[in-house]
């Protein structure tokens, strides 16, 4: 059973149940759009599908539901940690983003030494289990295996309510505290294995600087028949007249399917309708789209090139833009389906950002207060 979706999946569903209704989901085993001045959507619709599919995994789910149960996120250290102050709310990826900055500044205040390692020796080289009557993951002295310089939790399949089954054991994740070996700041690292297969390998690291902050994921999440999604994500925040602006560098790559999406966003800010701007190229196969868009007010200014020719421009309200061909018709259905997957990407990065620093977050913030 796979249980809820990751908020990156969450933000497609809609999208893709019109894929399903029109049948392009169908065109999966396609290579990639034909070269030309013509996208070929059905091609195009299907690489996004297998993005957002590298998600829809048993053992993803069972990543998830570590969030909020371990016992690393609750000791008094990082209990103080939690209670610094954030964002009350988070409603999407980017006020995730702006809300772990403010945190990790606040966590630095007072000029304390950071700690480069941040697990616990209690649970270094330890297993832990989940425990269904605590709803938490506690340590299982019989179980061995775990790593010396990290901890191992069990996951499981997980019910509709995102809990795990305990009777239904589907592989482990180790957290590997590698801040001490790495020269980096803070560094962590997580591995998912899921039935023998690994699902899901990445480092996140945090750092703080004079005028804000930084957060580094990379790594890569499979599916079980092994579609890949590698990312490069680089989050970086800076103070602007007194508001947290977020920037963010990216590599996405879906490898066997020749889909990449390189790009840049710029002075975005949390809320819904941040300021920023986006520069974007996306390869399907031999098409090659190149994005430009800015966001002020709301309002949309953009324009979406195919092998260099005018695509689609974007224009208006952010929440019901105004979509046109280079000739000033309008889209076709599936054109429009392609242009809602390219102008969401931002959005979709600072969601994977949010699900892949979210189980780390507190750990990541602890370093500076010990």
């Amino acid at each position: 059973m796979v249980g809820p979706s990751s908020s990156w999946t969450r933000r497609h569903r809609a999208a893709l149940s019109l894929v399903l209704l029109t049948g392009l989901a169908a065109c999966e085993q396609a290579t990639g759009p034909a070269a030309g001045n013509k996208l070929d959507t059905q091609a195009a619709l299907a690489d996004y599908k297998a993005m957002q599919d590298v998600f829809a995994t048993s053992g993803w789910a069972g990543f998830q539901a570590l969030g909020g149960r371990s016992p690393l996120a609750s000791t008094a250290a990082v209990g103080a940690v939690a209670g610094l102050p954030g964002l009350s709310t988070r409603h999407s990826g980017r006020d995730f983003a702006v809300g772990f900055f403010r945190e990790l500044a606040a966590a630095r205040t007072g000029g304390t030494t950071l700690a480069r390692t941040v697990i616990s020796p209690v649970h270094l080289g330890r297993t832990l289990v989940y425990d269904p009557v605590l709803d938490r993951y506690v340590i299982d002295p019989r179980r061995t295996g775990a790593p010396a310089n990290g901890t191992r939790f069990i996951i499981y399949e997980v019910d509709a309510a995102g809990r795990p089954i305990v009777a239904r054991e589907i592989g482990h994740a180790d957290l590997l505290d590698e801040g001490g070996s790495t020269g980096n700041a803070i560094t962590l690292r997580l591995i998912v294995v899921e039935r023998g297969r690994t699902i899901l390998d990445y480092r996140t690291r945090a750092d703080l600087r004079a005028d804000g902050g930084e957060i580094d994921v990379e790594g890569f999440v499979q599916d079980a028949q092994g579609t890949r999604l590698a990312f490069t994500i680089d989050v970086a925040a800076r103070q602007v007249a007194g508001e947290t602006r977020i920037d963010a560098d990216f590599e996405l790559a879906v490898t066997p399917r020749g889909f990449t999406a390189v790009g840049k966003v710029r002075g975005v800010k949390e809320g819904e309708g941040g300021d920023g701007t986006i520069s974007l190229t996306l390869r399907h196969g031999e098409n090659s789209l190149r994005v430009e868009m800015e966001e002020r007010d709301q309002q949309l200014d953009g324009a979406i090139q195919l092998n260099g020719n005018p695509f689609v421009t974007v224009t208006g309200n952010a929440k019901s833009p105004t979509l046109r061909g280079p000739t000033g018709q309008p889209l076709t259905e599936q054109e429009l389906l392609v242009v809602v997957a390219i102008v969401s990407m931002s959005d979709d990065v600072f969601d994977l950002v949010e699900d892949l620093v979210k189980p780390v977050e507190k750990l990541l913030l602890l370093g500076w207060v010990l």
